[in-house]
Order: structure tokens, then C-alpha cells, then sequence
């Protein structure tokens, strides 16, 4: 004998909803999925017997959901996404829509490199997460950790940090799959939750730095790295399957560039030597690896010289070899100490986007504990970094 399944969609949900074949909350008018997709004329034929004797609905007493997490339930769109607790005796837990709001408010403009991405970042991308929900725990989670940074007492601070975190653990399975399945329909939240993702990995060890399980500056840029490489196919497969433009009207795509200073053109010239002395000599293989990777780098400083905005300082990241990312995995010293120069770069973005703040600083240091004294000319090249970042 068949087992009928239980019934779980909404009996009187609002014609918008009925007509979107998607689950009401029954709620307004309007409704929840009305309001966060701003459609109007959110009206309701079936009106079940409850709505004759109030316009919301009532828990029901033995229902163990407690208030706050029956709040959380009100927002379809976000459904399914576990709201964030802490161990703090005051912690609470965070509405996503106070999220969403910080995110299309505020948020969104420390990832535009340019007025034309305003659009993109505040419009478009939101109401893309709609449909993928990697995305749009991404974009609350950045927005949670945004928050975390404008409050002075640590515990609130760290109720929105754990939520941030807890988000940010929600996309990553998911967004590892959606790489390895890049297609028409997905490659721009793929593209917009890469870029997310670097801004939440660079964010997050400075933000998480009192704890002692916090992640390093250096693994969470190596992770990063691992994970851009699944991006990559989205520029060499996808290229044409992109709508979003991100990045794509900054001045770091435009073939002008600015000339490096003195001292900076004799550090990649010290950096280049070292390649040849240090790696040249024992692997052909890395050695043309790491020249095209310094080469890349270099690239990136005289555009950031043009233009200081993230792309030229996020480009180098998914623009690496896979070979590299295998070096710097290894420890190997030299590609440690090409990173460090890349921290150099990434300390110019502290001081004008929250989520860059002390994190140049914070990797350099790391790395000049990592590789310790060493021979003068590698003493040279960690002279200039020292030099740079005021250390």
C-alpha cells in the first residue's frame, strides 16, 4: 500500500506566488517573496478561514520553534539557511533582511572598481542570488562581517562575525560544485561569488584574529588560490557566456598603465635575478613558471599605479599557474616570497576597502616570520617588502 507524501505546498499562498509555482508564507498582502522580488499587485484569491480573523498567522503553542527562529522563517527567499548563534551569554541572532540591507546599501560599493559596476553590485547580483543560494549566502555573509567591523564592542562584534562565518561555511561545498559545472545559466554567479569569496578570505583572519583556531593570513590566501583555479575555466571556457562585466570598465583593462617608481622596478629586478640564481639553476620548469607569474605581478603594480582600485590586485590571484599554487601549498620559499610582494600590493587597498584592512600587512608579516634571515640578496628583496609595508 502506497504512503501519501505529506502535503508541503502553500494551500493560499498569493497569486504571484501561485502563478511563479514557488512556496508562499501566506503572509501580508504583500508577501514576503513579493516584497524581496518588488512585484506588485500581491493579492490573494484563496483566502483560508484564519485570514477572516486576522492577517497573520499564529504559531502554534506546542510548536518547539522558538521566535526568533520563526523570524527567521518569515523570509522565503531565504528558506533553509540556518540563522547564526554565538556563545556569547549576549549574543542573538542576526535578521538575513537587516543583511540584505547593509549589502544593497553599503556593502556593494567596496567590490566596484568603477561607477558603471554600481548597478551590477547593488542590483543585479542580489537578485541573481535569488537563484543561486551559494550566492546568496556569500552576500550575507560579507555583509555580516562588513557589520562586525563598524561595531566597537566585541561581544555584538563576534555575534556577526559567527554569522558571517556560518554563511560563508553554507556557500563553499556549494560553490565548489557549481565550479565544476559552469554553464550559461550559472557562470555570473559564479563569477560574482568568486569575487566575494577573495574579499571574505582576506576579511576573515583579521576579524577572527583574537581566537586561536583563526585561519592565517597565508592559508586563507592559498585556499583562495586553489579556488580560483576552478574560476579560471570561466575566462577560458565561459568568456563569451559572461553578461555581469565585472571589473570590466576599470581602468586595469585598458591598455594604459603607469611607470613603477625606482625603488620598485629595482625589486622586481632583484626578484627576477634571484629566479635565475635560486630556481633557474635547479628547476627549468618552476623557474619559467615563477618568470611569468613575476612578470604578471609586475604588470599588476604599474595598473594599480593607474588606477588604485581591487582589480589589478585581484586579477593576480586567479591569474596565477597551477603549478604555482602547488609551490606556495610546499612552502617553497621563493614562491612564499613572490606572495609577499603580492601583500604589498594588497596593503595599498588599506585605509579605502574595509575588508583589505591590515591584511597586506598582516601577510607580509607572516611570511617574513615564515622565511626568517637568509642569504643578502634574498635580504634585499625582504628589505624592500619591510620598506614598503613600514615594518
Amino acid at each position: 500500500m502506497s504512503v501519501r507524501k505529506p502535503h508541503t505546498k502553500s494551500r493560499y499562498g498569493c497569486d504571484n506566488c501561485r502563478k511563479r509555482r514557488v512556496k508562499c508564507d501566506e503572509t501580508g498582502p504583500p508577501c514576503t517573496n513579493c516584497i524581496l522580488r518588488g512585484l506588485d499587485g500581491c493579492t490573494f484569491s484563496r483566502v483560508p478561514p484564519a485570514r477572516l480573523l486576522a492577517n497573520t498567522r499564529r504559531a502554534n503553542p506546542e510548536d518547539p520553534v522558538s521566535p526568533s527562529k520563526e523570524r527567521f522563517k518569515s523570509a522565503a527567499v531565504l528558506e533553509n539557511i540556518s540563522p547564526s548563534t554565538s556563545n556569547s551569554p549576549s549574543s542573538g541572532t542576526v535578521d538575513p533582511l537587516e543583511l540584505m540591507h547593509k549589502f544593497s546599501t553599503e556593502t556593494y560599493r567596496s567590490l566596484c572598481v568603477s561607477e558603471s559596476e554600481i548597478h551590477v553590485w547593488q542590483m543585479i547580483v542580489p537578485r541573481l542570488a535569488l537563484d543561486y543560494r551559494y550566492l546568496m549566502n556569500g552576500i550575507l555573509a560579507l555583509a555580516s562581517l562588513h557589520i562586525a567591523t563598524t561595531l566597537e564592542a566585541p561581544p555584538k562584534a563576534l555575534v556577526y562575525i559567527d554569522t558571517g562565518l556560518r554563511y560563508h561555511n553554507q556557500s563553499f561545498t556549494p560553490f565548489r560544485t557549481a565550479i565544476a559545472n559552469i554553464a550559461p545559466q550559472n557562470c555570473d554567479a559564479i563569477f560574482a561569488q568568486s569575487v566575494i569569496t577573495i574579499a571574505i578570505s582576506i576579511a576573515l583572519p583579521q576579524l577572527t584574529a583574537t581566537r586561536n583556531t583563526s585561519p592565517k593570513m597565508t592559508e586563507n590566501i592559498i585556499t583562495v588560490f586553489e579556488l580560483l583555479q576552478g574560476v579560471k575555466k570561466i575566462l577560458s571556457v565561459g568568456q563569451l557566456w559572461i553578461n555581469l562585466e565585472l571589473f570590466s570598465q576599470g581602468e586595469f583593462w585598458k591598455g594604459i598603465s603607469t611607470k613603477l617608481d625606482a625603488d620598485t622596478e629595482t625589486a622586481f629586478n632583484q626578484l627576477t635575478i634571484l629566479n635565475d640564481k635560486v630556481v633557474g639553476k635547479v628547476d627549468a620548469s618552476q623557474y619559467c613558471i615563477n618568470q611569468e607569474v613575476i612578470s604578471h605581478l609586475r604588470h599588476c603594480f604599474m595598473k594599480f599605479g593607474h588606477s588604485a582600485d581591487p582589480a589589478p590586485v585581484l586579477a593576480w590571484l586567479a591569474a596565477v599557474n597551477k603549478n604555482f599554487v602547488n609551490s606556495l601549498q610546499c612552502r617553497q620559499p621563493f614562491s612564499l616570497l613572490v606572495l609577499m610582494y603580492w601583500g604589498v600590493l594588497l596593503g595599498e587597498l588599506d585605509g579605502s576597502h574595509w575588508w583589505a584592512r591590515n591584511s597586506g600587512r598582516a601577510l607580509v608579516s607572516e611570511l617574513l616570520d615564515e622565511l626568517g634571515t637568509m642569504d643578502p640578496l634574498w635580504e634585499d628583496c625582504q628589505l624592500w617588502v619591510r620598506r614598503k609595508m613600514s615594518l
